[in-house]
């Protein structure tokens, strides 16, 4: 009964009674057996494809998960690590030609991955990634027959990046006066700025320039056409990136780096990271 019926306030309403079951007088209802679940269990149906003889279209050892798509030209893989921690895993395909490539989403660099396995139709492949990375695993189907049973290379998938240096600062950074914060204060080094004593900074929503100078160490000399990055550590929650005037890209999700090697020179670099906050 509702409050209206009953008398009641907006002050004394009380809970609906418990009726009983569909199949109690008056209703007398005959409900049936209940309906069969639309879809099988997984483990049912991967039971059911291994007697079957086929393969699973994606596996791997690590907390990676895909999905699939198949075009006219191409398998298209997306595969993403489902945890905080880097991953170095393995993942095998069911494709049996062509060869592998990845496609970054991010920077949207397309490369060959030169070093996979191919038994019968399974393609193994190492992987990496960094956290909650994700990327395109795709197979090319009009570049050539099929490739070898086994595919071996000198090149790796993935190259470890070594630290050369580190930019110590002390750092220049410009807030926007207007949302209550100091134009300019000076980090002696890299700090969250929400820990900062000035209420104008602690409490600071918005973007803020840190800039500095530094010096390529001789260590990184090394050949000019190699890659080097900056590593942006732990960004809270997007950051800009300017060497020597030259715009080198956004970091918005791990790893945090941006390629500066068209940018950097041996002495007297001017770096300019523009942070913004929630």
């Amino acid at each position: 009964w509702t409050g209206s019926q009953t008398g009641a306030t907006a002050d004394n309403w009380t809970a609906a009674k418990v009726l009983g079951v569909a199949g109690m007088a008056p209703w007398n209802l005959n409900l049936g057996p209940p309906a069969p679940p639309l879809y099988p269990h997984y483990e049912s149906t991967a039971a059911i494809l291994s007697r079957m003889g086929l393969a699973p279209d994606f596996e791997s050892s690590g907390p990676v998960r895909y999905t699939h798509r198949t075009t006219r030209d191409r398998e298209i893989y997306f595969v993403a690590n489902r945890s905080e921690q880097r991953v170095d895993t393995t993942g095998t395909f069911r494709v049996a030609g062509g060869a592998p490539e990845l496609w970054e989403p991010v920077t949207g660099q397309i490369r060959v991955l030169p070093q996979f396995t191919r038994a019968g139709e399974l393609t193994t492949i190492p992987l990496r990634f960094e956290a909650y990375e994700s990327y395109f695993v795709v197979f090319p189907k009009k570049r050539g027959a099929p490739m070898a049973a086994t595919t071996r290379s000198a090149a790796a998938n993935f190259t470890d990046v070594v630290a050369v240096g580190t930019v110590d600062g002390p750092w220049d950074v410009a807030f926007d006066p207007t949302l209550g914060a100091p134009a300019r204060v000076r980090f002696q080094t890299l700090e969250d700025w929400t820990r900062r004593p000035e209420a104008g900074i602690r409490y600071y929503s918005g973007v803020a320039t840190y800039r500095t100078t530094f010096d390529l160490p001789a260590s990184a000399a090394g050949r000019r056409d190699a890659p080097r990055y900056l590593d942006l550590g732990d960004v809270r929650v997007i950051a800009r990136v300017r060497l020597n005037g030259k715009e080198c890209g956004v970091a918005w999700t791990a790893p945090w780096r941006v390629e500066i090697a068209d940018a950097v020179r041996p002495t007297g670099n001017v770096l300019e990271i523009e942070v913004a906050n929630l």
